[in-house]
């Protein structure tokens, strides 16, 4: 697993040398007359504040210049984003959550939930649905009618591209089988996916002060 906080002080150049890695599961170094192939299959997990003085959350609270901002969006390109299988939002909770002490599921229960997907996912063959082929895939997750329709048009609309297209059905399939489901994916199935992969708030709206 690499985890990269703070995402936007890393230089562009950098965040995308990871793109061919993220695809290909592989790095390939050339130097004088040696080339080097070196297995590089990893999980990455990426975190970054709304702007550089992390209170773009906040109406009227960021002290950024817009030419900052700009900067600091522009550290993350598109073809990067497509590449990442969940894309959300994390904000703040609200002080009533952390004071009122409001239980959620235990640990062992997630973990419970987790170990059965992974299992499903070894039934494919694969040690989990991001590692299914695209004939895999739709051999083992056939889409519903609605399903199918949904992707459709979220491929005409632009929201989604080719490459990001089976990163949703893959994660699609993964929520699916967290919820023990067996089957073709339905539309709830595909929406659930769609919703976990947002373009983030403070890379899309413009530069308002």
């Amino acid at each position: 697993m690499l985890f990269l906080d703070e995402m936007g002080e890393f230089g562009a150049v950098v965040l995308d040398s990871l793109r061919q890695p993220l695809e290909e599961g592989v790095i390939r170094l050339a130097r004088a007359e040696t080339r080097v192939q070196l297995p590089a299959r990893f999980l990455l997990i990426g975190a970054m504040n709304p702007c550089p003085c992390g209170e773009g959350v906040v109406p009227a609270a960021c002290r950024c210049s817009d030419r900052a901002l700009e900067r600091y969006r522009r550290r993350l390109s598109g073809p990067l984003l497509d590449r990442f299988d969940l894309r959300i939002d994390v904000h703040r909770p609200d002080p009533r959550q952390l004071l009122g002490g409001v239980l959620a599921e235990s640990s062992a229960v997630v973990a419970d939930r987790v170990r059965n997907a992974r299992c499903r996912a070894v039934e494919r063959g694969v040690r989990c649905n991001a590692e299914l082929s695209s004939a895999a895939l739709e051999r083992t997750s056939p889409l519903e009618t609605d399903a199918s329709a949904l992707i459709e048009r979220s491929l005409e609309s632009g929201r989604l591209s080719a490459r990001g297209m089976r990163r949703v059905w893959r994660v699609a399939r993964t929520i699916a089988d967290l919820e023990g489901h067996d089957g073709a994916l339905t539309a709830e199935h595909v929406a659930s996916a769609l919703h976990l992969r947002t373009d983030p708030a403070f890379l899309v709206r413009s530069l308002v002060k």
